[in-house]
């Protein structure tokens, strides 16, 4: 099923339709229960080109290219000149693994006599995510509730429906990147399971906002600005990315590697940090 879903996705991307359209998408972060939830708190720009999606974030040194074609997305970090291949495949196996502890440490809680209720109903909800949804077609508005997370989505209507598939694809791939990368206290079925009814409804998400009941409440506001042509900026980040991949000195490193790698730049950071007190 791994393989069947891999390949579906690269051939839904690939599309005639899609390979003529290039399109961006800008969004903005906001943490709503920061002191100025007016500020955003992250920002990047992710572009869809001849069937590659590029995407980098604001003030980092990393930048990830999703090649359906090849069933894998490369991360690059300018910083240490490293780039790191993740397969599919090897994607999802991390995944189902994380996903089978997470099953594990359910049934662990269900066996303490003192555990709140609410802890373990918390972490059943993002093993096995099941939303009530509501759709009003008049504003484009999706809401998906429960009682641990809502999602609210509101998006633009007559949007091209490759357009929508590949978008949402790509987010499919980069939540199940960004927890192995970064671990979160929100497990990824729960954006898959957001994204499945987003295809369902051919709705193209500009504005999302995730609150979420846990130990440490998530209130989170995402907006998306598409643009449906690349302007220069995108283009160069684009030829940027693809001159680095062709550069010799270029180091390929595996994931394991990777990871450590970002773990000493989150130190070394910290260090700085502490250094300034």
């Amino acid at each position: 099923m791994l393989r069947i879903l891999a390949l579906v996705v690269g051939l839904s991307l690939l599309g005639a339709d899609l390979l003529a359209q290039d399109f961006s998408v800008t969004t903005r972060v906001f943490d709503l229960d920061s002191p100025e939830p007016n500020q955003p708190v992250a920002r990047s720009r992710t572009l869809f080109h001849v069937g590659k999606v590029y995407d980098v974030i604001d003030g980092a040194a990393e930048a990830t290219i999703l090649e359906p074609a090849h069933l894998r997305i490369m991360i690059l970090n300018t910083d240490r000149e490293v780039v790191c291949s993740v397969d599919f495949d090897e994607l999802k196996h991390m995944l189902q693994s994380a996903e089978e502890r997470l099953g594990e440490r359910i049934r662990e809680l269900e066996e303490q006599p003192n555990r709140p209720r609410q802890q373990i109903d918390a972490l059943r909800f993002q093993w096995r995510p099941q939303f009530e949804s509501r759709f009003d077609p008049r504003e484009h508005r999706l809401r998906l509730v429960s009682p641990t997370v809502t999602y609210e989505v509101v998006g633009p209507a007559n949007v091209r429906p490759e357009a929508v598939e590949a978008y949402l694809n790509y987010t499919d791939w980069m939540c199940r990147l960004n927890y192995v990368l970064h671990p979160q206290p929100l497990f990824p079925n729960v954006r898959l399971a957001v994204n499945e009814r987003l295809k369902q409804q051919k709705l193209l998400p500009v504005e999302v906002t995730l609150r979420a009941k846990f130990e440490r409440p998530l209130n989170l506001k995402a907006e998306h600005s598409v643009a449906w042509t690349l302007d220069a900026r995108g283009k160069q980040i684009i030829h940027q990315c693809e001159s680095l991949l062709r550069d010799p000195k270029l180091r390929k490193v595996s994931l394991n590697e990777y990871q450590r790698i970002g773990l000493n730049q989150q130190t070394a950071k910290l260090s700085k940090v502490d250094g300034k007190k």
